[in-house]
């Protein structure tokens, strides 16, 4: 596994067309090793030493890319080997509940390059066929309101544990012991754990899922560049482990949907919802001429959606690295976006 993810850096900063991909049952195991470590503190040493070596094959590859002057100076080099990694470590979570876009590989492998790379904004993006519109499904309503004082306990505590521990680790006695209740308190209101967990995406993730892609859209389609502060809060709200939209929720979600269909069926159409109207938004700005035209609307916000995602995960294996430092890889490939083509 790290030979070949290794072979994938080397392809990446030499410029390849095609460059050798990690097949999804690899990438699987790198997402789930990620993931798992977020939560076993005695993994550290094994799953982020994997992921630091793999980084420093990737930075040497990086600084003789640089020597022949081919790549952009104004970016943390860590960060710029990272984001590859990102992309498709936060494609794996989202691909478990969503279809990624049809052929959209090569156009998110050329919109990181160009991002990290000393190459012109307006240089063209690959060629891409058009990729139908995902449709919004309609998404259901929690199952009871906020006067029930102990479903409210109950959600609020459920949110916590699941952030903090993941949902395979969380145990209902766990959750219920948070809300100083009983075990029975849970069942008397749900279906078990994966019945608690919907009720927790579907209050918790759901209206702020859309507030936040919203958020970075419209910072995308902006006539005028986002002020770094607001870029670097941007930033810090994708990757937050705190509040009720925490990075330890959305990944908790994720990882459920793999375990339980009852969850999936929530959090798919959730997460189909959130990136059609997204794109939507981004159809629109391209149609104005706010947004370059040879990239489709799917894979930009496919892109927005993921990158973060996975660069918080494989961030953990860097805490030297502040969250802010991504700022500018994120503020160039906005300005890429907001270039038209050659």
């Amino acid at each position: 596994l790290g030979a070949q993810t290794d072979a994938e850096a080397v392809a990446f900063w030499s410029g390849s067309d095609e460059p050798p991909k990690l097949n999804f049952e690899q990438l699987g195991v790198v997402a789930e090793l990620l993931l798992a470590a977020r939560h076993t503190p005695s993994l550290h040493d094994s799953v982020y030493g994997f992921l630091r070596r793999r980084i420093a094959i990737a930075i040497q590859e990086r600084e003789k890319a640089a020597a022949r002057g081919e790549v952009r100076n104004d970016q943390d080099p860590r960060v710029q080997v990272l984001m590859r990694a990102a992309t498709w470590i936060g494609s794996y979570f989202f691909g478990l509940v969503s279809e990624p876009p049809k052929r959209g590989e090569k156009a998110l492998n050329a919109y990181t390059r160009m991002a990290v790379m000393n190459l012109p904004f307006s240089t063209p993006l690959p060629a891409q066929t058009r990729i139908k519109a995902r449709t919004a499904p309609k998404i259901r309503s929690a199952e009871q309101d906020d006067q029930d004082k102990i479903y409210v306990a109950l959600v609020d505590s459920a949110a916590e544990v699941f952030a903090e521990m993941g949902y395979e680790a969380a145990a209902v006695a766990d959750i219920a012991r948070r809300a100083q209740l009983t075990t029975g308190a849970i069942y008397n209101r749900f279906s078990g754990k994966a019945g608690l967990m919907n009720e927790v995406i579907i209050t918790k993730l759901g209206a702020d899922a859309q507030i936040l892609g919203g958020e970075v859209v419209q910072a995308l389609a902006s006539s005028s560049s986002i002020s770094k502060p607001a870029l670097e809060e941007l930033i810090v709200r994708l990757n937050s482990d705190s509040g009720g939209n925490s990075r330890g929720l959305r990944l908790a979600a994720r990882d459920a949907a793999r375990h339980e269909p009852e969850v999936a069926a929530v959090v798919g159409p959730l997460q189909d919802a959130t990136l059609a109207a997204m794109a939507n938004f981004v159809r629109n700005a391209q149609g104005e001429g706010l947004i370059r035209s040879d990239i489709d609307a799917e894979v930009v916000v496919w892109f927005w959606s993921v990158n973060p995602m996975g660069a918080g995960l494989v961030g953990a294996a860097f805490p030297e690295i502040s969250l802010k430092a991504f700022s500018s890889f994120y503020a160039t490939a906005m300005e890429i976006l907001r270039t038209q083509p050659a």
